[in-house]
């Protein structure tokens, strides 16, 4: 087993979140989208082992993939080769033998296995493959020894699992990262896991029933035991089995979230370069100016697209809704997370070189990763907002959106949750100024807060910056509303989702003439901030999770 919890090349350099792999000299590009489950899980942990510390390989599971090749990769050598599917795997073992010490085999009778399979693959630089596989595999031309057989070890819960895992692996795993991946995604996130060595888990937070031959741990328990291993300010990626309850536990421990899990190729965008920097945006005033005496009271009316914060969403759905050929024509705020400079900074860029006058990124939940402020730890904050400024400032990002919870939503359980919905607002004023003092001379203008309640409101405390409260979720954007949101806002379609409070149809003639465009320069009266859901980061059948369950957006009330 590699002795290194660190794997060596990689650049973690400058309070990075996520490691930058180097540059690579040329990519071979393969296409595993109609592959077996099987194959695709061994080709994409295969990859891992490849692409460190440089890539050389670049897989396509959909059109996004193809997409970005040729936009954002298009200055990188890259070539085909003329095979694809099942037989990828054949021809990566061909090329890149060497890369490979041997094999790990999950257990198709407990799925969770697949993710310690990719936990060991990373730290042994093996694959994963299943046992009917390993027969052609050891005796055909690639001769693979067989490592570990996971069938062995008899697990019947994932508790028993995880914690032998915990037991097992995680001394020996990064200590920057640590990922949350459900076993039955093969693909996504999985091959930069193998390649970070990142301990992978799938757990529910919302468990606390303990298990007596496990020295009384529960799955609750234990999550917090692993994140409990690794240092304040290390990384979440992947997602959870429940967001509130999850999300709640990697706050107290002081790590932010990124929500990756279906984010493909992250080691190849790592190491990708822009080759312009993004353009730094004019001077913008802090507050809104006063309304001239005896003026007409104006209402301005803010849409923003929400679920920024989950780089996939940046790298998939919010492409889609992007290259609508209706974006531009109306004032849109779009949420995306600042870690994207590190993480994809030719994505960063695109979005950047490409938006319109119209078009205005805002930083999502809730700065450097996604937390909620009310349960991070006092001490801890001021590096969070540190590394939250600066990646906004390099990303000329001066709006912050916000989330937080109540000791209900906090539960993970639903019926509490609902009855008690604060609509996820970051109301502690205090800390609301706290934020805003550490992020001011990184020139932040304005905050937005929660996923949306029935009332709107907005406060400028003694630091003058304004906190505007979202007025709430107009359900999802789908690819067929996405075209024909301009047209229904400028034909007042969605006046009942304001209502009277907002200015009535006078308040929506401002949105048709414009008059809207910046909430937190041009009105002092009322500001609504309606937020919509732009549905989902993920384009996978059977999708399991909703992106922020009642997050803040804008889409589809439309």
């Amino acid at each position: 087993m590699n002795s290194s919890t660190e794997a060596a090349g990689i650049d973690w350099s400058a309070d990075r979140m996520i490691p930058a792999f180097q540059a690579p000299r040329h990519l071979n590009v393969y296409n595993i989208q109609s592959a077996s489950f099987d194959v695709q899980l061994s080709v994409t942990t295969m990859a891992g082992l490849i692409n460190r510390p440089r890539p050389q390989v670049y897989l396509i599971y959909n059109d996004d993939d193809t997409f970005w090749l040729n936009t954002s990769f298009a200055s990188v050598p890259h070539d085909a080769p003329p095979v694809a599917n099942n037989d990828v795997l054949d021809a990566l073992l061909t090329t890149y033998r060497s890369s490979v010490q041997g094999m790990i085999i999950y257990d198709p009778n407990f799925i969770d296995s697949i993710n310690i399979a990719t936990t060991l693959a990373g730290q042994r630089d093996s694959i994963v493959v299943s046992p009917a596989q390993v027969q052609a595999l050891q005796q055909g031309p690639h001769k693979l020894p067989v490592l570990a057989d996971l069938r062995t070890y008899g697990w019947h819960t994932r508790l028993q699992a995880y914690y032998w895992a915990q037991q097992n692996l995680l001394s020996n795993a990064s200590t920057r990262l640590i990922a949350g991946l459900d076993p039955k995604n093969a693909t996504g996130l999985r091959s930069f896991l193998v390649a970070t060595r990142t301990f992978v888990y799938w757990l529910d937070s919302r468990n606390p029933l303990p298990d007596s031959s496990l020295s009384w741990t529960s799955e609750r328990a234990l999550m917090q035991q692993i994140f409990a291993a690794l240092p304040p300010g290390a990384t979440h990626l992947g997602w959870f089995i429940d967001e509130p309850s999850g999300v709640c536990l990697t706050t107290e421990a002081a790590k932010a979230v990124l929500a990756t899990d279906l984010f493909i190729n992250l080691e190849v965008w790592t190491s990708i370069q822009p080759p312009a920097a993004i353009a730094r945006i004019k001077d913008m005033p802090v507050a809104p100016p006063q309304q001239a005496a005896g003026a007409e009271p104006k209402a301005y009316v803010s849409f923003t697209i929400s679920d920024g914060d989950n780089l996939q969403y940046s790298q998939h759905r919010m492409l889609k809704i992007w290259r609508d050929p209706a974006r531009g024509s109306l004032p849109i705020g779009w949420t995306i997370s600042p870690v994207l400079q590190q993480a994809a900074p030719a994505m960063a860029a695109y979005y950047a070189h490409t938006a319109s006058a119209n078009d205005e990124l805002i930083a999502g939940p809730s700065g450097a990763g996604y937390m909620f402020p009310s349960r991070w730890p006092a001490e801890q904050l001021p590096a969070f907002l540190q590394r939250t400024g600066a990646l906004m400032q390099e990303m000329n990002l001066t709006l912050l959106e916000v989330l937080d919870v109540n000791f209900f939503e906090r539960t993970g359980l639903t019926l509490l949750s609902w009855l008690a919905s604060s609509g996820m607002t970051f109301s502690d004023q205090a800390l609301q100024e706290q934020f805003v003092r550490g992020l001011s001379p990184f020139g932040i203008r304005g905050m937005l807060s929660g996923a949306g309640l029935g009332k709107p409101s907005w406060i400028v405390g003694t630091t003058n910056v304004p906190v505007y409260q979202n007025l709430g979720l107009a359900n999802s954007v789908d690819v067929g509303c996405a075209a024909s949101l301009p047209q229904r806002l400028y034909s007042g379609l969605v006046h009942d989702a304001i209502g009277p409070q907002a200015g009535g149809s006078a308040a929506w003639q401002r949105v048709r003439s414009g008059q809207a465009r910046d909430a937190f320069s041009n009105g002092r009266t009322v500001v609504i901030t309606r937020t919509c859901k732009a549905n989902d980061d993920r384009n996978v059948p059977g999708s399991y999770r909703p992106a922020h369950g009642t997050s803040f957006s804008h889409g589809k009330g439309c």
